[in-house]
């Protein structure tokens, strides 16, 4: 093996090196558009009933029905294990139906 021969798989590991270091380093675009946008604290939060599901004269025990089946869709316990972003989401929309549910109930019982 040869002078040249040693300068040019030199050459070749550094460029390899540099190449392979930048592609990691890069971040992946799709992921960083798929990011939840966090939520805007100035957006008006939908009518309770609408968050529920239910209609606007249901009954206390409908709502009591709904919140419960809404919980058991979106509780963060159940999303723990799973990626931040999901978490996020669920913690959002939990606040948003514990918040409907304190509306709903506020003047019923």
């Amino acid at each position: 093996m040869t002078l040249v021969d040693i300068i040019v798989i030199a050459i070749c590991l550094a460029l390899g090196y540099k190449f392979a270091s930048a592609m990691m380093s890069k971040s992946d675009p799709v992921s960083e558009s798929r990011r939840p946008e966090p939520p805007n604290l100035f957006q008006r939060q939908p009518p309770w009933h609408d968050v529920l599901g239910v209609s606007p004269d249901a009954t206390h025990d409908q709502i009591v029905s709904a919140y419960r089946a809404r919980m058991s869709e979106y509780h963060p316990d159940k999303v723990a294990n799973l990626g931040p972003g999901i978490r996020a989401l669920a913690e959002q929309k939990a606040k948003e139906i514990n918040a409907a549910y304190a509306e709903a109930t506020a003047g019923r019982a």
